[in-house]
């Protein structure tokens, strides 16, 4: 449907419709359907082409406007694109968070396990220390050429 014919179903004018689309296209974030019109030998014109969802979200704000004003019964009826943006933006954020707790999950049980691996390799070290000393003092005693 064209912006006249539109215009003259609402009992509104063309710039009144033509505001509402900017405010829109502005406020909701929402891109209209444009097709080119000849309106002329050589000229065209790109004039946007309502389809029937669309028509009946005009329909309502017709009806809604005169209690709520403009910009309400934008967000109302079409939507609010920041509030929209918000949701999306702390949806990412919840998710980032649970993947963020995964990892720290995983990471401090790495870190268990590398704890033991370090106390069993300072046991064998402690170990191996001892019999080093052991070897050394009976080293120690045996000085001579025939050990």
């Amino acid at each position: 449907m064209d912006i006249q014919t539109l215009a003259h179903d609402l009992g509104k004018s063309v710039s009144t419709l033509k505001r509402w689309k900017k405010q829109i296209e502005h406020l909701a974030e929402y891109e209209f359907e444009e097709k080119t019109v000849q309106i002329g030998r050589n000229q065209t014109q790109k004039v946007p082409d309502f389809d029937s969802k669309e028509v009946r979200r005009f329909q309502k704000m017709a009806q809604l406007i005169d209690s709520k004003g403009l910009e309400q019964t934008i967000f109302e009826v079409w939507g609010n694109a920041q509030l929209l943006t918000l949701e999306h933006i702390q949806g990412k954020h919840n998710h980032l968070a649970q993947a963020f707790i995964k990892y720290r999950l995983q990471a401090n049980k790495k870190f268990d396990s590398l704890k033991k691996e370090n106390q069993s390799l300072k046991t064998g070290l402690d170990t191996l220390t001892q019999e080093f000393k052991v070897y050394q003092e009976n080293n120690k005693k045996k000085k001579g050429l025939f050990k």
